[in-house]
């Protein structure tokens, strides 16, 4: 496989883990806020749409971040959303490192 291969596999795998779990973690909350929280929250269309744009821009993370820190209003917010983005930022990270060992796993000569 060559290193070009390996580079878009891992892309489709990054995009396979971090848009559904974005788009849950930012849904999960959703269901569980009330009142004034609720009332901030994207609309879903906006909410979608703006994962949308994030992730053709490369960067659906910031999504989570936005959204805690919209709903939430204040510092603690933020360091939720920012918990919740390095979240999924490391699982993008596993899943990119774990997708190139298993290639090396199954084509140990790089052919």
């Amino acid at each position: 496989m060559t290193p070009g291969n390996l580079e878009l596999l891992q892309i489709v795998v990054s995009w396979a883990i971090t848009l559904p779990a974005v788009a849950a973690i930012i849904v999960h909350d959703e269901r569980r806020l009330l009142g004034e929280r609720r009332d901030r929250a994207w609309p879903a269309v906006s909410r979608d749409a703006a994962i949308f744009a994030l992730w053709n821009l490369g960067v659906p993370h910031l999504c989570v971040l936005v959204h805690f820190a919209r709903t939430r209003r204040g510092l603690a917010g933020f360091a939720i959303g920012l918990a919740a983005l390095a979240a999924v930022a490391a699982l993008d990270v596993g899943a990119q490192l774990g997708t190139a060992q298993v290639v090396e796993w199954l084509d140990p000569g790089g052919d």
